[in-house]
């Protein structure tokens, strides 16, 4: 179990500590490192001003000019955890290229969403239907050992599940692995009575992981907090879980423990969806 293929969002200001944590794992698993850098600026304004415009072409070289130094500066980083480094930059929207570059890997690698920012990278791209596990890096570090110790937050919800899944090579490589089982009542499924039950620390065993459980009552935005704390609680440098949104018309609007999770975290969280 591995990750050969890693994609990470280069934000133009803001944290690198994504790409530190990025560039860790691909040296931990030995895989290749795709650093992905928007040019989301050049995009709009293209498409608003004439292609000879000052203006225009003044962004246009202001912009790759620091998509350049960038590129010089992951790269000696790169070279420092020996990782094989990946550069492309586009124009256009972060949430979309990422969606379309990350079809060919298998983790993407994104910020949490600063300060003053009213809606990020994150929160686009957590509800779109990648296939992909997204993994959210808080902006302080270091995270210098992301997955010693795994908070997986269970609710036996086909994300969560996938989580878990796509989550294995980090899970496998702990030192320690607890499950916070939760509420299981979010899915209707009326054919299905009883409803089965899923036993994830057998699912787990079978891996050759042993994992702890812990159990929580609590739903909604309350359990994005229970999780939270049950990670400090257990000293997780890493949750696992699966994230919650609504319909594609109105995928910026999260579910209440995914809101939470994503406001609030203090460690890198493994997302899927």
């Amino acid at each position: 179990m591995t990750f050969q293929d890693i994609l990470v969002h280069v934000r133009p200001y803001g944290s690198i500590e994504p790409v530190e944590v990025a560039l860790r794992l691909g040296g931990r698993f030995d895989a290749r490192v795709t650093c992905l850098y928007p040019l989301e600026d050049v995009a709009r304004m293209r498409a608003i001003l004439t292609e000879n415009s000052a203006p225009l072409q003044t962004l246009i070289d202001r912009d790759y000019a620091a998509a350049t130094e960038a590129e010089l500066r992951i790269r000696s980083l790169a070279e420092r955890e020996g990782v094989d480094l990946a550069w492309c930059a586009y124009e256009g929207e972060a949430a979309d290229l990422i969606a379309i570059v990350s079809r060919l890997q298998e983790l993407v690698v994104v910020g949490k969403t600063e300060p003053g920012e009213s809606w990020g990278v994150v929160e686009r791209i957590v509800t779109v239907p990648t296939g992909r596990p997204i993994l959210v890096v808080p902006s302080t570090g270091p995270f210098f050992d992301t997955g010693k110790c795994v908070l997986v937050a269970w609710n036996g919800s086909a994300q969560a599940a996938d989580a878990v899944l796509r989550g294995l090579p980090l899970l496998a490589e702990a030192e320690r692995v607890v499950v916070l089982s939760g509420s299981e009542d979010r899915e209707r499924l009326p054919s299905a009575t009883p409803r089965p039950q899923l036993d994830v620390v057998a699912f787990l065993k079978r891996h050759g992981i042993e994992a702890e459980v812990r159990g929580t009552d609590v739903s909604g935005a309350a359990a994005g907090m229970a999780i939270l704390d049950a990670a400090r609680d257990v000293s997780a440098d890493l949750v696992v879980m699966g994230a919650f949104g609504r319909s594609r018309l109105r995928e910026w609007v999260l579910g209440g423990a995914t809101r939470t999770v994503l406001d609030y975290m203090h460690i890198p969280v493994l997302m899927a969806h």
